[in-house]
């Protein structure tokens, strides 16, 4: 954590810890770049492109989108956390309303913002996937979002998305992580 001045404000910033580097597999287990999404969702293909624990580092540049972002632990039943970017509020988000389960009380699905302006057309998100829990770091860690989910243990996928318009993905990397247990 630090404190930092962001478009003139003094602003309280986190990135993870250095460490976590150590739990990735050696080289990315699936890697993206110029993919464009036009108002649907695409998954991202092979074997390595999903798992329960992940570290995802992705660029996307602005076109036309209303919203974008990744998908992740997406499977079984139409379970999917959604992290995204809104264009029009320029915010940060992550919805869980059909993370898994959730009907343990009425108030857990639900959608969490954090403002996040974009640096020269791009939004830039280091994504931190577990088996119960995502987080995410927007920017250079001007916005963070933590939230629980608890998806079935099926779903792995990872999708790209874009809503009302053009987004690109203009590069992804995605790493396997490993149990810090072991």
């Amino acid at each position: 954590m630090a404190l930092r001045t962001v478009d003139g404000r003094i602003r309280l910033t986190s990135k993870p810890v250095g460490s976590l580097d150590s739990l990735r597999s050696k080289r990315p287990a699936a890697t993206a770049s110029d993919v464009t999404v036009k108002s649907t969702s695409k998954p991202l293909t092979g074997p390595t492109a999903k798992g329960k624990a992940l570290d995802i580092e992705a660029t996307f540049s602005l076109k036309d989108a209303d919203r974008f972002g990744l998908k992740v632990r997406t499977g079984a039943g139409g379970e999917e956390t959604v992290i995204g970017y809104d264009t029009t509020t320029q915010e940060l988000y992550v919805d869980r309303t059909r993370s898994g389960a959730g009907d343990f009380n009425s108030t857990f699905p639900g959608v969490q913002t954090a403002p996040l302006k974009p640096k020269n057309g791009k939004v830039k998100l280091r994504i931190l996937v577990d088996w119960s829990s995502v987080e995410i770091f927007g920017g250079n860690g001007e916005a963070v979002i933590t939230d629980q989910i608890f998806p079935d243990p099926s779903s792995t996928g990872v999708e790209v998305f874009a809503e009302g318009g053009t987004a690109t993905l203009d590069q992804m990397r995605t790493w396997q992580l490993k149990s810090i247990w072991r």
